[in-house]
């Protein structure tokens, strides 16, 4: 006899221990766009032994996955990050029961309607599923003759909810040094000046630092750049998008000067995080995609 959506949502809910399905390409959790009900799923499993049977049939079709074991303490902020990426069902897997729930029947979202609008954190629910599935797809490591799906269509969807989102730009860390900005650097050398979807992102970044943000439209970017930023990292710890220049000017129709030559012992550089540079490719255009920052 199969599991009820009861029983399912008391696990979901209640078991000491779960392990959900990431993606190694986005950092987040691997979802799903059901062919039927068209939810986007994400994955969950009883045991680390059945997630791992679970990566290794998906590495059949070169994606690649990474198991998180979340304990019950840590499922608040689980289920929060599933509302912010805009997934909307959890598949159950335990042993041979599996079954879809609906991520509301498991946990309620957070309502900040009542906050100020200014007070009110920002999300980008849409925007994070778009690039989530565009990353997913186009860091798998295959040939382009062998994709099913349409990227330049899923880079199209990802483009117009960059156009109409608002972002978390982190600012001087000393409001007296306004030329103190945090950014990252890849192994090329290369500046880059990091952007967030939504505060979830921002928190991960600013985890023991001392950072403040300012929010913007997307349209407002290209007068944030530091002089010898030459790109925008978008959720530098998650997706990790990259927009050079080039890219950003094409998307809003504006030209954006090139980067300045960085200067020997900027006074930014004690903020600088080393970032890896991967093979892929990145982006709305095609720019070198980089990894999640070194910690």
């Amino acid at each position: 006899m199969g599991i009820t959506e009861q029983e399912a949502i008391k696990e979901l809910q209640t078991r000491d221990e779960i392990f959900v399905a990431y993606s190694q390409a986005t950092k987040l959790p691997y979802v799903i766009c059901d062919q039927e009900s068209f939810n986007d799923q994400v994955w969950v499993f009883a045991t680390e032994e059945e997630i791992k049977a679970f990566g290794k049939k998906k590495l059949e079709d070169k994606i690649l996955l990474m198991g998180m074991k979340y304990e019950k303490k840590d499922y608040p902020r689980f289920y929060g990050t599933l509302y912010a990426i805009g997934v909307n069902s959890v598949v159950w897997v335990d042993g041979e029961n599996q079954i879809e729930v609906e991520l509301t029947r498991i946990a309620r979202q957070a309502d900040f309607s009542q906050l100020e609008p200014k007070k009110q954190p920002l999300f980008n629910s849409t925007l994070q599923l778009s690039g989530i599935y565009f990353m997913q797809e186009l860091r798998r490591p295959i040939k382009k003759e062998e994709r099913t799906v349409n990227l330049r269509e899923m880079e199209e969807e990802l483009i117009v909810n960059l156009k109409k989102s608002e972002f978390l730009v982190a600012m001087a860390t000393d409001p007296e040094d306004p030329t103190n900005i945090p950014y990252l650097k890849n192994k090329q050398g290369d500046i880059l000046q990091p952007a967030f979807t939504d505060v979830m992102e921002f928190d991960k970044f600013a985890r023991g630092k001392k950072l403040r943000a300012a929010k913007v439209p997307f349209a407002k970017l290209p007068g944030l750049i530091i002089n010898q930023a030459k790109a925008f990292v978008i959720n530098p710890m998650g997706f990790n998008l990259i927009l050079d220049r080039v890219q950003l000017g094409k998307i809003l129709g504006v030209e954006i000067p090139p980067a300045a030559a960085p200067a020997e012992n900027a006074p930014a550089e004690a903020a600088a995080q080393e970032t890896k540079a991967s093979k892929g490719e990145v982006k709305a255009e095609e720019a070198p995609a980089a990894e999640t920052p070194v910690q």
